[in-house]
């Protein structure tokens, strides 16, 4: 596969340089710095991490730099366009990025959410009255929720190449020009629970209006980012610091990283880093879990990237940079298909989705090649340049469907 050697000496030459001077005193501006994003990761990270939370010009879709850090308001992301909105039923094209968002980022509707929606949901019931009866607002029965975000390079390009339908993709993979998205292509996803008000001055918060018109409250517990600084993504993740021994939760299964937050402690010291904005705001009580720029450390072991609440049931073989390599599209006895993101044996309806095993270290060109009877092979897996969020990808007409597992389940 033409990404992982080339890209891996690469990343091993760079994060062997002594660490790049980031610039903080426009903290609202988003980085895009190849040379920081590889020699000093998770700094870089955090540098992501507040540009993205920064409070939010809704007018604009972007940040307002005259708000102040932490402020009670939508965040730079919560107005990037919505996969659910990008991905659409019969393959249709969303249309041009719009100035404001459609969908208000306060008392919402499910469509915001990926496991929320309700063409999801159809044979689903609960009990009313003592008798089963069809859930027709999911929003009332939900303890977490998901949603992935795309920024405008990422959701422009998408349109560009007609990247938002499974036929678009299949002409795009043929064509002579790969999938490969432009610097400063940024995706996130993000997870948030159900919280107690009391709660409250220790999460970014949304609230949800029921269709009862009952108000939910519901806190940030995790961000994973992935930002195309680097040719194979740059990856980072963050999680609220009570994911660590939240009850109900999986806890921590993997020790965190941060050597930016960390500086002249154990990398796992569990801290927020000082001097960059976050005291005395909601962001000092989340945590850079790690980051990723390779799929292998300089002794070539599989590196791991783990979030408790995006990768339930499998922190100890995750890999961010790995899984994201199998976000494909090809054909199988004649129709689309998709490689899954999780590894066979975890795949059956049967198996325990808490059991599940992710792909980690270096790519193998097997995932991409269907041997021949007669010894020959031939690529039946294009590459979608590590954007999983494609999979959400429908049919333009017809009930043409999409062998193998077509999401990357709980992955970004």
């Amino acid at each position: 596969m033409r990404m992982a050697a080339p890209i891996l000496v690469l990343s091993t030459v760079l994060l062997a340089q002594p660490s790049i001077a980031l610039e903080w005193k426009s903290r609202w501006l988003q980085p895009q710095d190849a040379a920081a994003a590889a020699r000093s990761s998770d700094e870089y990270a955090w540098r992501l991490f507040v540009a993205i939370n920064w409070p939010a010009n809704i007018a604009i879709r972007a940040a307002d730099p005259d708000a102040p850090f932490g402020a009670d308001r939508p965040t730079v992301w919560e107005t990037w366009q919505n996969s659910t909105d990008t991905f659409l039923e019969k393959g249709m094209d969303p249309g041009p990025w719009r100035k404001i968002p459609d969908v208000p980022c306060v008392a919402v509707g499910p469509h915001r959410f990926e496991n929320l929606l309700s063409e999801r949901l159809p044979n689903v019931r609960h009990i009313v009255d003592g008798a089963m009866v069809p859930l027709d607002d999911p929003l009332s029965t939900a303890r977490r929720l998901i949603e992935t975000r795309l920024n405008r390079q990422t959701y422009e390009y998408i349109r560009a190449r007609g990247l938002f339908s499974i036929g678009g993709q299949l002409r795009a993979v043929a064509g002579p020009q790969p999938v490969e998205f432009p610097a400063g292509s940024m995706q996130v996803k993000a997870s948030w629970r159900l919280i107690a008000p009391i709660e409250q001055a220790r999460y970014h918060t949304l609230a949800i209006r029921l269709k009862d018109g009952q108000m939910r409250l519901y806190g940030l517990t995790s961000l994973n980012i992935a930002s195309k600084a680097l040719p194979n993504w740059f990856w980072a993740s963050f999680e609220h610091v009570d994911n660590a021994a939240r009850i109900g939760g999986e806890g921590w299964q993997l020790p965190s990283r941060d050597s930016f937050a960390c500086r002249g402690r154990s990398l796992d010291c569990n801290r927020a880093p000082s001097g960059i904005g976050l005291d005395e705001t909601v962001w000092r009580f989340y945590r850079l879990r790690g980051t990723m720029t390779s799929f292998v450390d300089p002794s070539g072991r599989p590196r791991l990237l783990a979030n408790s609440d995006l990768e339930i049931g499998l922190q100890r073989t995750a890999s961010c940079i790995t899984c994201h390599a199998r976000a494909t599209i090809g054909s199988k006895n004649g129709a689309p298909a998709r490689l899954s993101a999780f590894e066979s044996d975890s795949e059956a309806p049967s198996a325990n989705p808490l059991a599940r095993r992710g792909y980690v270290g270096l790519p193998d060109p097997a995932w991409f090649r269907s041997i021949e009877v007669s010894g020959g092979s031939r690529a039946i897996y294009r590459p979608l340049d590590f954007v999983w969020s494609l999979a959400q990808a429908k049919a333009q007409s017809g009930p043409e469907g999409v062998a193998a597992t077509t999401t990357s389940g709980d992955s970004q």
